[in-house]
């Protein structure tokens, strides 16, 4: 009796889980740009995401006439790896960090 409620327990906690993490990276990641292209084959499960490294990038807004505007943000680099060995990696801009860069 103690074992079934405790895995009945532990199911529902770790679907709990699932259910919360993929709603927040869903949110949490919709301003990034993918690297690569992965689609895990059926079956396949995420293990893990990580933040690899934090870094201002240098963009320019292409504007009318061939003229550029200058300006930073702020990149955070995730990679994350599967059940059938894949890792997958990219890039989230941070939101709010653009910084307008004077000519």
């Amino acid at each position: 009796m103690k074992h079934s409620y405790a895995r009945s327990l532990f199911a529902l906690a770790l679907a709990f889980f699932f259910v919360t993490a993929n709603t927040a990276q869903a949110g949490r990641f919709s301003h990034c740009e993918v690297v690569d292209d992965y689609k895990p084959a059926k079956g396949v499960l995420k293990l893990w995401t990580v933040p690899i490294k934090t870094e201002w990038e240098h963009r320019h807004h292409c504007l009318p006439g061939g003229r550029k505007l200058p300006y930073k943000v702020k990149v955070i680099t995730y990679r994350e790896r599967y059940t059938d060995g894949v890792q997958r990696t990219w890039k989230c801009v941070v939101a709010g960090s653009e910084v307008t860069l004077g000519k």
